[in-house]
């Protein structure tokens, strides 16, 4: 199969050739023989431009069919056209030369061109005066080839150079190949382009401008092919400039073949201002420079209009792009949790997001005056400087990673910080350095560091305790065993004080588990009866004769948590009182509002100290550490369920007498 492939596809080829081969042939009837002092130079003027179209169409190599056919087909040509055998074969033989000098020029100099090694169109200036450029040279050998060829045959008459014939054979095959290459690359890339295809007509003009600049091209030749001793073919080139200027390079390109076809067939009739020379081979060889100026003309107009095209739309891409990706950096950075702020070496805010604002404490305004009202202090308390803040140390080059600081807001308080500042690149138009600092609030987190940091000293002391009477206690019954005198009184004395340090060392974790769940645990919110439930925290107690309850208002909490409370304090109204009493505990409560019941756990105990009630809700603080043994997390535990029930607690005297009063909210359950 990829055999028959192959085979087929080269059949396909040399069809091609042959048919362009019978085209360059069947040109040469459309033109006549002007003798030019029995030059045998012919004005066959598809000459310079179909055989080029043809080898980049083929792809051909010169060593090739192509090369064969073109060859037979120029000399044929020029024999039809009335050369003799040797100046035709001369002329075929500079034919071959020149074109395919030309295709090896463009293949070199415009090598993003359609089938010159590219898929683009004469896009630019630039390119089509490469373009230019390379047929011009190859032209011109062609040229030289065909002058030197004619003046060494003897058959040719010719004995010295003649400039006129030489002039009109370069001027032929360069308009030629100006017009037709340019049209037939145009026309080429467009069929082979991918759609969806530019507007053929352009994409500013509409079909009414197209039909004006028709009718105009018309008036205009018409005008000056008509008055043949009349200087009118000035007007002839805003044609080309109008069709170059408003329609695509393809249509200008098209423009310039018709009117350039048009010339040269009036011209060679004797119509119109070139025909009407002193010097008919002179006004030939005006008429084909005509050609090349106007091909040339509507080319860089075209491909300059289009060059412009491409540069707005470029720019119209990239200023589309920096909005996309403006917006999606802007998106980005207001979504981040993290503050976002960049500033420069004189100070100036540059940009910020919400998050740097609420960060900071200043809702969601922030201006270069609000951010130099804000004091800078490190976390042991000692103020910043300007040059030791984070931002100025990275305006000058340093990095700053993850360093904690504590900002002073007015009206707001203090904020611990975690910042990082990162150089960023120089502002070489304003000659400023520029550094971005990102800050995340962790006030809370610090908060809480130093609360475990605490709460793991105290733990370790707490826990120390009892160890060590667990340590010393065996250490005596080791030593009495030892030493033989261990009875069963004082092993029982050993045993009580071992089991009352491991007692002491359960309920120390047992506290330690509760103030670590207080605050992690979901609430599961339901209607709760206090009075009952006091009453069977009494009865496991153990305490029904020492505790009381008074009729309370339904309330709505979490049970588990609520029974938490009310043990605690219940729990420490019958632990703390004096030596020798009895304790007496009243539970009761009362709707203050349409929101909240307010309860009170009242006891006739030993009271707190008035400079104590503020802080024995503060973890570890006992009032009584020295009579009375505990962890000191049992308040901390209680205020901590009732502020997450959106309540408060208090610690007062007892306004019956002796003793303390601890007064809590908690919502109040509507049916």
């Amino acid at each position: 199969m990829p055999h028959v492939q192959t085979r087929s596809s080269a059949s396909a080829g040399l069809g091609f050739s042959i048919l362009f081969a019978v085209a360059f042939v069947a040109s040469s009837f459309l033109t006549r023989r002007v003798e030019m002092a029995g030059a045998g130079f012919t004005e066959l003027w598809p000459a310079g431009g179909l055989p080029i179209v043809w080898l980049l169409v083929r792809n051909s190599r010169f060593v090739g069919i192509d090369t064969l056919l073109l060859l037979a087909a120029a000399f044929t040509a020029n024999l039809n056209t009335g050369s003799e055998a040797e100046i035709a074969a001369v002329f075929a033989v500079a034919n071959v030369v020149q074109s395919w000098l030309a295709v090896l020029l463009l293949r070199r100099w415009c090598p993003d061109v359609w089938h010159c090694g590219g898929d683009r169109a004469l896009d630019s200036p630039k390119v089509v005066a490469r373009f230019g450029a390379a047929l011009i040279l190859a032209i011109g050998i062609g040229t030289a080839l065909a002058s030197i060829g004619a003046v060494l045959l003897p058959a040719t008459g010719y004995d010295s150079f003649d400039a006129t014939a030489s002039g009109l054979w370069f001027g032929r095959n360069l308009g030629s190949a100006l017009i037709v290459v340019a049209l037939g690359i145009m026309i080429g890339q467009r069929v082979t382009a991918p759609r969806p295809r530019p507007r053929l007509r352009g994409e500013d003009a509409g079909p009414a401008e197209l039909l004006a600049a028709t009718v105009f091209t018309v008036f205009a030749y018409g005008l000056a092919f008509s008055f043949d001793e009349l200087p009118l073919a000035f007007p002839l080139l805003a044609a080309t400039v109008w069709f170059g200027a408003r329609f695509s390079t393809l249509l200008s390109a098209a423009h310039s073949f018709v009117v350039g076809i048009v010339t040269m067939m009036l011209t060679l009739r004797g119509i119109g201002p070139f025909a009407h020379v002193e010097h008919a081979d002179v006004g030939f060889m005006i008429a084909q420079f005509y050609i090349a100026t106007i091909a040339v003309t509507g080319l860089a107009i075209a491909t300059g209009r289009d060059e412009r095209q491409a540069l707005a739309d470029d720019l119209r891409r990239a200023q589309e792009e920096t909005a996309y990706q403006g917006s999606v950096r802007a998106a980005v950075i207001g979504s981040m949790t993290e503050g976002v702020l960049v500033v420069d070496e004189h100070g100036d805010l540059l940009m910020h997001n919400e998050a740097a604002a609420r960060v900071l404490g200043l809702g969601d305004q922030l201006t270069r005056q609000t951010r130099f009202a804000l004091s800078s202090w490190t976390v042991d308390g000692v103020e910043m400087t300007a040059y030791e803040r984070p931002s100025a140390r990275a305006l000058r080059g340093e990095r700053v990673d993850g360093e904690l600081m504590v900002v002073k807001v007015v009206d707001v308080g203090d904020r611990v910080l975690t910042v990082s500042a990162i150089p960023l690149p120089r502002d070489e138009v304003n000659g400023r350095s520029r550094a971005m600092v990102l800050m995340r609030d962790t006030t809370h987190e610090h908060a809480n560091r130093q609360e475990l940091a605490a709460f793991a000293g105290v733990v370790a002391h707490d826990l120390r305790n009892p160890l060590a009477a667990i340590d010393g206690w065996t250490e005596m019954i080791a030593d009495e065993l030892g030493a033989g005198s261990l009875d069963a009184q004082m092993t029982q004395e050993f045993v009580s004080r071992v089991r009352s340090s491991s007692r002491r060392m359960r309920e120390l974790i047992r506290d330690l588990l509760a103030h670590a769940t207080s605050s992690a645990r979901d609430l599961d919110v339901s209607r709760i009866d206090v009075t009952a439930m006091v009453n069977e925290i009494a009865v496991g107690r153990a305490a029904t004769g020492f505790v009381s309850a008074t009729s309370i208002p339904l309330v709505l909490g979490d049970p588990v948590l609520v029974r938490q409370v009310l043990d605690n304090l219940i729990g420490n109204a019958l632990k703390y009182v004096a030596p020798g009493e009895e304790p007496k505990v009243v539970v009761c409560g009362e709707r203050t509002d349409a929101r909240l019941v307010t309860i009170e756990v009242l006891d006739d105990g030993i009271g707190i100290p008035e400079e104590d009630r503020a802080r024995v809700f503060d973890e570890f603080h006992r009032a009584h550490y020295r009579e009375y043994e505990g962890s000191g997390l049992g308040l901390s535990i209680v205020r901590r369920i009732v502020n997450r029930h959106g309540g408060s607690i208090e610690a007062h005297p007892n306004p019956a007498g002796r003793g303390s009063a601890f007064r809590f909210t908690l919502p109040a359950y509507d049916a």
